[in-house]
């Protein structure tokens, strides 16, 4: 059986020229105005999970937060349509991660702006900003390909992303700052609780290394002391060929390692081929982009799903 094949992606540019017809068809879908909100809060678009957890938390009851990429997506499968641009342009503030993950994000404000009363590329917030733009947190140039934005799995990270999300939020109201403030340093404040919980989950552990379904948990490790092993790169699409597959259940049976650490929403299935090859089981690790639709459904949160996060890797890497 072939263990896996390679899916390349549509490159960014592939999606940034089909924006040239989606700007297209919004301009000419109806002319109508976006809807204005009509309990006066703050409008916030968001990209991904994270970002809209934190946007809620620090906006409280002042803020409107819709999340584009919907429970259950894919997030490397998504692609905006003209109601995603639309949805952004009656938006007062539109939050995104970064262009490596979401290569889409301006040119999809930069469509919303152009029609009538819509939110100009001016209010597209990046939140990922790296030590030196160009560069990743090991010093190597950043490409799509490579570059690991899973930032809030690492929670002193996500505490520098819920920081540029109150600051944008106090510039578009103003008169609401003093409570974004206090609500981000309450959010600050768990955030450093919740890195101390998985910092102690995680300080006595017989192994290193954990294998994942693809290497989405860089800032995690680079956090927590532990080596990832990726079955497939930074997305899932990018799956590795037969020799790289090899090499990582000959590591499997060195290390002595257990399990493989899948993802829930994506695709199982190369998991599952080298789990019954290397004798493994397979555990959940959730890269957190999006929540599945089950766990929207029963409130689990970013916290609640962190915590069991620690607990996967804390018996993967098999700690006590």
């Amino acid at each position: 059986m072939r263990l896996s094949i390679t899916n390349m992606p549509r490159p960014a540019s592939a999606v940034l020229s089909a924006f040239v017809l989606l700007v297209i068809a919004v301009v000419a879908a109806c002319g109508s105005e976006p809807d204005e909100p009509a309990d006066g809060k703050i409008t916030v678009v968001t990209t991904t999970y994270p970002l809209t957890f934190m946007a809620r938390r620090i906006g409280g009851n002042r803020v409107s937060v819709v999340q584009l990429i919907k429970s259950g997506v894919e997030v490397h499968d998504f692609e905006p349509v003209p109601s995603n641009v639309r949805t952004i342009a009656s938006a007062d503030i539109f939050f995104y991660n970064h262009l490596a993950f979401e290569p889409w994000a301006l040119a999809a404000a930069t469509a919303s702006g152009s029609g009538s009363g819509g939110t100009a590329q001016s209010n597209a917030i990046q939140t990922v900003i790296l030590e030196s733009e160009g560069e990743d947190h090991g010093g190597k140039e950043v490409n799509d390909a490579d570059f690991d934005p899973h930032v809030w799995l690492n929670p002193l990270r996500a505490q520098e992303q819920a920081e540029r999300i109150a600051a944008a939020l106090g510039t578009a109201d103003p008169d609401g700052s003093l409570e974004y403030v206090r609500n981000s340093d309450g959010l600050e404040a768990e955030l450093r609780g919740l890195d101390e919980l998985i910092g102690r989950r995680l300080s006595d552990c017989a192994l290193d290394t954990a294998v994942v379904s693809h290497l989405a948990y860089g800032h995690m490790a680079e956090r927590y002391g532990f080596n990832q092993l990726g079955l497939a790169g930074p997305s899932p699409e990018f799956e590795s060929g037969p020799s790289h597959i090899a090499s990582v259940i000959r590591q499997i049976d060195e290390l002595g390692i257990r399990y493989i650490l899948q993802e829930p929403i994506a695709s199982d299935r190369l998991a599952e081929t080298v789990a019954a090859e290397a004798g493994v089981d397979i555990l959940i690790m959730h890269p957190l982009a999006v929540r599945t639709v089950d766990e929207a459904k029963a409130g689990a949160d970013y916290f609640s799903i962190m915590q069991e996060n620690s607990e996967a890797l804390a018996i993967a890497l098999q700690c006590n």
